[in-house]
């Protein structure tokens, strides 16, 4: 039987959950999960993606939670298995691995999601294929930051470097074991990066706030890019806008 009662713990899986039918049976979500816009008003919040309110979900009693391995915890998955709650964990680290994820989600909630799931995971694969078949400008080199105090960037093995890969960039720290390596300022100038993106999550990076000290920081040769953290980081139904953020920083990158 399908589940009746869902709970999301991630805020990119609440709005996959909610474009592939599932929003009458989401019972609560994260006081992140903000997106679909004007549509999760009224919708019990269990505390953040780290600090879950456990005792307030189950009180809602789901049939199923939906967990990443990346944004959750560990422990809070295994007390909600151990309190004999089902829990859905998933990790996407390439954009490719994105539509069969949102069709396995489809299937489990059966009752329809199934064929919006498939619709969803359609239009991606589309896109990506378009993606991939335009003329790639030429590769740059690029450190992406997601956190400062300390300075944190991104591994090749992540989503947001795959996603970034279709756009033509080179991450300097690709290589790095480490999936969010900390890294400085004047290291990755070192290593070469000429585009430095700095997505609006999970630091809350603003041009408005931060563009002097990246200034300052990374020097005026480069290229300082502020860039939407849902669109880059993100992946389930906004993977499609994080294929036209790749398009469009194609054009950004292609006169350097």
């Amino acid at each position: 039987m399908p589940p009746r009662r869902l709970v999301s713990l991630c805020p990119s899986i609440t709005e996959t959950l909610v474009a592939i039918g599932g929003l009458q049976r989401l019972v609560a979500a994260t006081k992140f999960c903000t997106r679909p816009g004007g549509l999760l008003w009224g919708l019990p919040r269990v505390g953040g993606t780290k600090n879950p309110d456990l005792p307030r979900l189950l009180a809602l009693k789901p049939d199923l939670v939906f967990v990443n391995e990346e944004e959750n915890r560990r422990e809070d998955a295994e007390a909600l298995e151990a309190a004999g709650i089902a829990v859905d964990v998933s990790l996407p680290k390439t954009v490719e691995q994105v539509p069969n994820e949102i069709r396995r989600w489809g299937r489990l909630l059966g009752e329809g999601s199934e064929a919006e799931a498939e619709s969803l995971a359609t239009r991606i694969e589309r896109e990506l294929e378009v993606l991939r078949r335009e003329e790639r400008p030429a590769p740059f080199p690029y450190a992406c930051w997601i956190w400062k105090d300390p300075w944190m960037t991104v591994s090749d093995d992540t989503y947001v470097a795959d996603l970034l890969r279709l756009a033509g960039g080179v991450n300097v720290y690709g290589a790095e074991e480490q999936r969010y390596p900390a890294a400085e300022p004047e290291d990755s100038i070192r290593r070469g990066a000429k585009v430095h993106l700095f997505p609006s999550e999970p630091y809350p990076f603003r041009p408005e706030k931060h563009e002097a000290m990246t200034a300052a920081l990374f020097g005026q040769q480069v290229l300082r890019l502020f860039v939407g953290g849902d669109d880059y980081c993100w992946h389930g139904a906004r993977t499609l806008d994080g294929l036209r953020a790749m398009r469009a920083l194609r054009k950004r990158v292609r006169d350097l």
